[in-house]
């Protein structure tokens, strides 16, 4: 309960808190400055990929991927330590 009502005190001051005025603090170039142009999604992204044929393309490496170390680990297994 204690902390409740401190909770609450504090939310009380947060509420009192001046906030600075941000109207006409910016520059004036930005002030006067043109919109950006707005460039539709697709020709910023590019052509949209396949879900499926990356899907397969990502476990085929990864498939690879583990059959390379699968190797690795069964030379380590196999290597006589002296």
């Amino acid at each position: 309960m204690k902390h409740v009502s401190l909770l609450t005190l504090l939310l009380a001051f947060a509420g009192c808190t001046d906030i600075p005025e941000l109207e006409g603090k910016e520059a004036p170039s930005i002030r006067n400055a043109a919109y950006p142009k707005l460039v539709p999604l697709e020709e910023t992204l590019g052509t949209p990929v396949d879900p499926v044929s990356e899907a397969s393309e990502v476990e085929e490496e990864l498939t690879s991927r583990s059959e390379e170390l699968a190797k690795k680990a069964a030379a380590l297994q196999a290597a006589e330590i002296n």
